[in-house]
């Protein structure tokens, strides 16, 4: 037994030591750069700064997103806030870069019972396209089939990073048709407005925040896509469910904030989903009493794997139906989290977490300073028992994997 005890020591002191300072600054702990799914096959570079305009209408917006050069690099600073009627679609568009000035938001306040007048923002057939420091301010959680504050409709290489978004009326922040590469950081997704009951769908607090796959039956389309990673996100008060709710994707939630007093549940687990959900903080009482919830439970749609590793709040975990393997975000790219006891300082930080809080000045190259994406490698991500002899994904029992102990059941 000694030497077993000796081989975890040995194995968790090399994995998990932190690499940063124990600090609240985001210099610290924002790396200013797409991480995770966003820096992997060729990663996530926008404008790159170039071509700088400033915008203030949507009529401006519009312009600047010019059909006839849907391939040129432009970066686009938004000042003020832009209202909208109804989802405004951006499609067929690459290399581009929206910057929020400080107070920039895109906006539809407008409470209706017509879907077609709902929703802010959609992202189309885009690519290597960025969105940093905007606020998206819907109407009021409303169960009409409505549409979203913002979706990624079959985009691939995006990344969403420091947005503040508020009151979806559908959802806060969807992803579907098979998008891909998606790096979102920094984010707060959170409600104001009661939600607003007597909607068709039926539900009168329609308060779901994130959908990662519209449905069980998309799967020539979703399947083997919507890989994202969800990094020092905050879910924040009056988010009921879906935080994110996930179908296909491989999905990693490192270092987020789930918060709401209100939560039915956190993640909500759905056909063949492969999470990992790693060093985050659950710290409200509903958050806690229901980290994740499994949703694939109709017949022919059962298959979905989770992991929880080093949170706060909820016990560590690996939870399967089916055959495939749990998905490990190290056997694909490097990257860095820090200790989950650090996550809600950290995040909550008003001068530097999560939400609209970067001070971009106009005509700034913010982005220009990232470092070079890190491409994903492979590699193996290795499990042993407590013999210490290596195991495959399809041993049940108790397991050593990266450096920490999961139940298998």
């Amino acid at each position: 037994m000694k030497k077993i005890v000796a081989f975890i020591a040995n194995f968790v002191l090399v994995l998990s030591a932190p690499s940063w300072a124990a600090a609240q600054d985001r210099s610290i702990y924002d790396q200013n750069r797409p991480i995770g799914w966003g820096a992997v096959d060729g990663g996530i570079t926008g404008s790159e700064d170039e071509n700088p305009v400033v915008v203030t209408t949507l009529e401006e917006l519009e312009a600047a997103l010019d059909k006839k050069s849907k391939t040129t690099k432009k970066t686009i600073y938004i000042k003020g806030v832009i209202r909208v009627d109804g989802q405004f679609s951006i499609k067929d568009q690459e290399n581009k870069t929206i910057y929020g000035l400080p107070g920039a938001a895109f906006e539809n306040t407008t409470h209706s019972a017509v879907k077609d007048e709902s929703g802010i923002l959609q992202l189309s057939r885009c690519k290597n396209f960025i969105i940093r420091n905007m606020t998206f301010r819907g109407a009021g959680a409303y169960d009409i089939d409505g549409k979203d504050n913002l979706i990624l409709y079959g985009s691939e290489h995006i990344w969403i990073d420091h947005c503040d978004f508020q009151d979806g009326v559908d959802g806060n922040l969807d992803c579907s048709n098979g998008s891909d590469y998606i790096c979102v950081s920094w984010c707060r997704f959170r409600y104001l407005i009661a939600p607003w009951a007597g909607g068709s769908g039926g539900s009168d607090d329609h308060r779901f925040t994130n959908l990662w796959g519209s449905s069980d039956s998309q799967g020539a389309k979703d399947e083997g896509h919507l890989r994202t990673t969800f990094a020092n996100c905050w879910w924040d008060e009056g988010c009921r469910e879906r935080m994110p709710r996930i179908r296909f994707a491989k999905m990693h939630i490192l270092n987020c904030l789930y918060s709401s007093s209100v939560a039915n549940y956190c993640i909500g687990v759905g056909y063949k989903c492969n999470a990992y959900v790693e060093k985050c903080a659950f710290t409200s009482e509903a958050a806690r009493k229901k980290a994740w919830a499994k949703y694939a439970t109709k017949s022919g749609y059962t298959d979905y794997n989770i992991t929880l590793t080093g949170c706060i709040g909820a016990s560590d975990v690996q939870s399967r139906s089916g055959s495939i393997e749990y998905f490990t975000p190290l056997s694909v790219y490097d990257y860095e989290g820090y200790d989950a006891s650090l996550v809600e300082s950290v995040v909550t930080n008003e001068k530097n977490g999560a939400g609209a809080t970067l001070q971009i000045k106009e005509g700034e190259k913010y982005t220009t300073s990232l470092s070079s994406p890190k491409e994903g490698r492979q590699h193996d991500a290795l499990s042993y028992n407590l013999s210490g002899k290596k195991v495959d994904g399809n041993y049940r029992g108790v397991t050593i994997q990266q450096g920490r102990k999961f139940i298998q059941r």
